[in-house]
């Protein structure tokens, strides 16, 4: 695991590391405002939420960059989408937007939700 932190906004934090297991980089990470995830594997939403209620701050932002073929090839990606937006919200999300990212990428969309507690 690596921590890189850019010299020009000491706010940001990249952490690379299997982010299927937030409680791994809990000694780098205090709270935070908001959580941005932009991976390619299944499970975005999940991964997202269990990194968010370890970190982010209460009322704090998510961010999620939704890859749906990374998701289910088999899926339309409306469907993959609607789904992981589902995941969020079971998991106490509010979903603030949601924008497909096409044509600069297709089959993505850019969620952003609040916790709301």
């Amino acid at each position: 695991m690596e921590k890189l932190v850019d010299q020009g906004r000491k706010n940001v934090i990249p952490i690379l590391a299997d982010a299927r297991y937030p409680e791994q980089y809990v000694h780098i990470v205090k709270a935070v405002d908001i959580a941005y995830i932009d991976i390619a594997q299944p499970f975005q939403a999940k991964i997202l939420a269990d990194n968010a209620d370890v970190y982010v701050k209460s009322h704090g932002y998510v961010m999620l960059v939704i890859k749906a073929m990374s998701i289910d090839v088999t899926k339309e990606p409306s469907e993959t989408f609607k789904r992981e937006i589902d995941v969020l919200k079971d998991r106490g999300y509010e979903i603030l937007d949601m924008v497909h990212l096409e044509p600069y990428d297709t089959a993505h969309a850019m969620v952003i939700g609040r916790k709301s507690s």
